[in-house]
């Protein structure tokens, strides 16, 4: 699912090598579009290109053979609002709806409208596979959420393990959707609050990457980092975290904050220990 692009990544600030597109796409989709992953929903207006050069200012010349784009017809544009807490009813139901696309050949203008679903759309995207938009294919499934790969955080611990080596220190490892700006802000907030205290090295890896278990029913917008804080403890890193998460998240922890009960609990966001862990530890 991961198609063309998908890497691991250590080190400094930003997204993306190149910072306009998403990561672990199969055709280059800007960040632009994050409204339209997280939602499920493409929209009246949407261009997307197969090529990188499509999003570039063309001029009056020859266009590169094989430059291909899909302009999306229907559905009407909407405030498109992001799903990521939705059930999976709201998801699947997102996911089957209808999109009518236009397939333009840049070169020759010539166009071909195809009514499919907003899945197959996004399966195209995903794997670079233009054979998903026919519309007597078979349906692709739902992608899992960022939600079910955080709960196998376990699973990924001794990919990390590998990546960072035997650094001596503390992590924090959990899941970033791509999708998702409130997700990829708290990220960065999280980051830069660690990285004022000492030494961060951050290490991303999609889910076939991470050692989950079928990695390709995850949503390739969903991967997992992993930011490894040299000679320092978990416990010198739990008040950073606690200042960054506490009250952000779940409607039981602001009710707790507000009464004045202290039950934070960091597993709600990720995993925090010490590494390397000790032999008994790893699975």
């Amino acid at each position: 699912m991961a198609g063309a692009g998908s890497r691991s990544r250590s080190g400094g600030g930003g997204e993306s090598p190149d910072a306009r597109f998403f990561e672990g796409l199969g055709w280059p989709l800007p960040l632009a579009f994050a409204g339209a992953l997280a939602a499920m929903r493409f929209e009246e207006g949407d261009v997307i290109h197969t090529d990188p050069r499509g999003y570039r200012p063309l001029g009056k010349g020859r266009l590169p053979k094989g430059l291909r784009a899909i302009q999306v017809l229907h559905p009407p544009r909407s405030a498109r609002a992001p799903l990521a807490d939705a059930d999976g009813d709201r998801r699947a139901a997102r996911w089957r709806s209808e999109a009518t696309i236009a397939l333009i050949d840049l070169p020759t203008g010539r166009s071909e409208t195809r009514v499919v679903s907003q899945g197959k759309l996004a399966r195209a995207i995903f794997d670079a596979d233009a054979d998903w938009l026919d519309p007597e294919r078979e349906e692709p499934p739902l992608p899992r959420s960022a939600r079910e790969l955080q709960a196998q955080l376990d699973q990924t611990l001794g990919a990390f393990d590998a990546a960072h080596g035997r650094t001596r220190g503390a992590r924090f490892v959990f899941v970033v959707d791509r999708a998702s700006d409130a997700s990829r802000t708290r990220a960065l907030d999280i980051e830069e609050a660690l990285r004022a205290s000492g030494e961060v090295r951050r290490i991303d890896l999609a889910a076939a990457e991470a050692g989950v278990e079928a990695p390709e029913t995850y949503h390739p917008a969903a991967m997992v980092r992993c930011l490894v804080m040299p000679g320092r403890t978990p416990e010198d890193v739990l008040p950073v975290l606690r200042a960054r998460l506490y009250g952000g998240g779940s409607a039981a922890e602001a009710d707790e904050k507000k009464s004045g009960s202290d039950r934070f609990s960091v597993a709600r966001h990720g995993v925090l220990e010490a590494v390397p862990r000790d032999a008994s530890s790893k699975g």
